[in-house]
């Protein structure tokens, strides 16, 4: 008898975003009149994902007051790396055996990437999976490394690039779905970058990998909806593609 399944989606937005230099936390400030971190929700919501858990830091409390009835927050409150952030999902997600993590800057991701992310890794038996596409522009985001055959092999954050895997164009951008007993066994692993002192989710994959799991990837439907937004230039060229998809 097949076993039912929950979907939670855990949305990482306790980041203070000082180059967006807005008095405005980062997940707040606007796109096309609606802040960033409910854009993504929205996404969310027209993917029909049964739950949403949005993880909050800086000015938390106007992150929550701005959320719709039903998404729950919890506060990380020691901001050292998307691990750890992750982590401050894990009661609020208890019961789901799907998790979903998003990051909340991106406010282009389309509902349609969302469910065809879930769908491939339902589909394919894989522990974990992740939106992915090949960028026109280069960004500083983790690239990702297959081998011979195209299997996904591991993701290199770009500081710790060879020249070589630097001018891959694959990126890794963080839109993850996961089995969940999966994530949160192997979450705990995942140790401090020796330089930044901060825990990456990205090295979940690789230990997946390690573990005898498999980890697949989903072509978005397009490179822009992957792309976090940083600063005002950034926002305003989401808000040109935003005005285009919506002419």
């Amino acid at each position: 008898m097949t076993q039912p399944t929950e979907t939670v989606a855990v949305l990482l937005a306790a980041g203070r975003g000082t180059r967006m230099r807005s008095h405005l936390p980062k997940p707040l400030v606007p796109l096309a009149g609606r802040g960033l971190v409910l854009r993504l929700l929205d996404a969310v919501n027209e993917a029909q994902v049964e739950r949403s858990v949005v993880v909050v830091g800086y000015q938390a409390h106007l992150v929550q007051d701005a959320l719709p009835d039903g998404v729950q927050t919890v506060l990380q409150e020691v901001r050292d790396g998307t691990a750890s952030a992750v982590e401050c999902a894990r009661a609020a997600s208890a019961g789901a055996t799907d998790v979903l993590v998003f990051v909340g800057d991106s406010p282009l991701l389309s509902a349609s990437s969302i469910e065809r992310l879930i769908a491939h890794r339902r589909e394919t038996g894989a522990q974990a999976a992740f939106l992915t596409s090949t960028f026109p522009i280069q960004l500083p985001y983790g690239r990702v490394i297959r081998d011979e055959s195209g299997a996904f092999v591991d993701c290199i954050e770009e500081r710790d690039c060879t020249p070589e895997q630097v001018e891959i164009r694959e990126y890794l951008t963080s839109h993850y779905a996961f089995d969940a007993d999966t994530l949160w066994r192997l979450l705990a692993t995942i140790e401090s970058h020796p330089t930044t002192g901060e825990r990456y989710l990205t090295d979940i994959l690789k230990a997946i990998c390690d573990d005898g799991g498999t980890v697949v990837t989903v072509q978005a439907d397009s490179w822009e909806e992957l792309v976090g937004l940083n600063t005002p230039e950034e926002v305003a060229w989401a808000e040109d593609i935003w005005a285009q998809r919506h002419a």
